[in-house]
């Protein structure tokens, strides 16, 4: 099958497409699977990840390519994210001893939800997350309802009209059940994920808010079996608005 690329595709799309291509699971790609993942030509994906590699977007091994230290250093120096994640380390470490379980903080990316920082407890020792890839679904798992349920309206409507693709047996698929799902997590101020994004693991999320909108979650996650949404639940949610308080204070 060739490639068809759509007249006057932009330099700046291709390149997002090939960036977008990159995930946990796939840290290294080939100039074949970037060309499958991209729906680009291969002479098209060869010329751009040339002139990625370049400016330090991507590194080259041997024949394939990664994602280029250059991304993490800007990525540090985005405003909005930074300040956050500055007042949030406390909260992390707080939640982690607390319920002893990983805790994650997440911001909504504008196709996916982002972990930006984790805080590995001593009995949960980092194995949940080491399964979660650092962007997931919007519909997949607690930090993506929380979002969805709580944040920017246009960003909820895009994820409603897209595929609800399937990440486990559990995963909601259907999007009135979606619908019916954030209209809860509106009710009681927090969302769960029972095992939606990994299997054999649960979650417990709590909206951080500025200027009414949500703009992160502080997400606890652990093995099913042993997440009491009922004792974690109001520490997860205490903690989101303590650090609601914070930010709003230094925004002021």
């Amino acid at each position: 099958m060739v490639a068809v690329e759509p007249e006057g595709d932009s330099l700046l799309r291709k390149v997002r497409l090939i960036l977008d291509a990159f995930d946990t699971g796939a840290p290294v790609l080939g100039l074949s699977e970037l060309a499958r993942r991209t729906a680009l030509a291969k002479t098209t994906v060869h010329r751009v990840a040339t002139d990625m590699v370049g400016v330090g977007l991507l590194n080259r091994r041997d024949r394939r390519y990664e994602l280029g230290a250059l991304l993490f250093q800007l990525g540090q120096r985005v405003p909005r994210t930074r300040g956050l994640r500055l007042i949030a380390a406390r909260y992390l470490e707080d939640l982690a001893i607390s319920t002893r379980e990983t805790v994650v903080l997440a911001f909504p990316g504008d196709r996916h939800v982002l972990f930006a920082e984790k805080y590995f407890s001593q009995r949960g020792g980092g194995v949940a997350v080491t399964h979660v890839e650092g962007r997931v679904p919007f519909h997949c798992g607690a930090s993506g309802k929380a979002l969805l349920a709580f944040g920017d309206e246009s960003t909820r409507e895009s994820v409603m009209r897209a595929p609800l693709r399937r990440r486990t047996p559990w995963t909601i698929t259907d999007p009135s059940r979606l619908r019916a799902e954030i209209e809860e997590v509106r009710r009681q101020g927090y969302a769960i994920d029972r095992q939606e994004l990994v299997v054999g693991y649960g979650a417990v999320a709590a909206p951080v808010f500025a200027q009414g909108v949500a703009v992160a979650t502080l997400t606890v996650v652990g093995p099913v079996d042993r997440m009491d949404v009922r004792r974690v639940a109001p520490m997860v949610t205490a903690a989101g608005r303590a650090l609601t308080r914070d930010v709003e204070a230094v925004n002021t």
